[in-house]
């Protein structure tokens, strides 16, 4: 009898237990931290920051980046449905990286027609300098930066060579010294300057 007592105990116990931990599956599953807050996928807005309104566009645009945990960046935006000067433009890729617990630099790269004719491609490089203000919130600047115009030219390639990568592009493969989060900090505009946007974007939830 009480070899059976002790054994309906031990259930109780287990079984006491077993809730226990069940009820607070949830709990501990929203205290699991992603590597870095700006992980996940995004939609905003930004619009364009201008150092007179004699030279600005009014640019507005929405967009939706997506920021893998292995810091790979893919996005696009409206600007990509739409005409010259930004579209129609391909599917931005590029990487993203942490600078402090809540906050990245991006830089990424999206193809667009060229400008000139005979035809050539047209290659815009971004970058981002960003914040996550909260969970759901992520503030920001972006420099826009026109390369120039790369010619579509067929290489008649010998058995060891491969296509050469032309000169224009060096613009866009390589990272910008210099970050602009206000107009006036580069009057003289683009080319020289990059276009600058400001940016609010809001986590995309399953």
């Amino acid at each position: 009898m009480k070899l059976k007592f002790r054994l309906l105990k031990f259930m109780v116990v287990i079984s006491g237990a077993t809730i226990g931990l069940l009820a607070t599956a949830p709990a501990r599953a929203q205290s699991v931290k992603i590597p870095h807050p700006a992980v996940g996928a995004w939609f905003g807005k930004a619009d364009q920051l201008c150092a007179s309104a004699a030279t600005c566009q009014n640019v507005v645009l929405f967009m939706t980046p997506a920021l893998g945990a292995d810091y790979s960046f893919i996005g696009n935006d409206n600007l990509a449905l739409g005409g010259p000067p930004f579209g129609p433009h391909t599917t931005a890729h590029g990487r993203w990286v942490p600078t402090s617990d809540i906050s990245i630099v991006a830089d990424y790269v999206f193809m667009l027609p060229g400008t000139t004719s005979p035809p050539t491609l047209s290659v815009l490089r971004f970058r981002w300098q960003a914040t996550v203000t909260d969970f759901d919130t992520m503030e920001g600047y972006v420099n826009i930066i026109f390369g120039p115009n790369l010619p579509l030219v067929w290489d008649n390639l010998s058995a060891s060579q491969f296509p050469p990568i032309p000169n224009e592009a060096s613009t866009v493969l390589t990272p910008p010294i210099n970050f602009y989060s206000d107009p006036a900090g580069c009057p003289s505009g683009p080319p020289a300057c990059p276009l600058i946007f400001k940016f609010t974007i809001k986590r995309v939830q399953p």
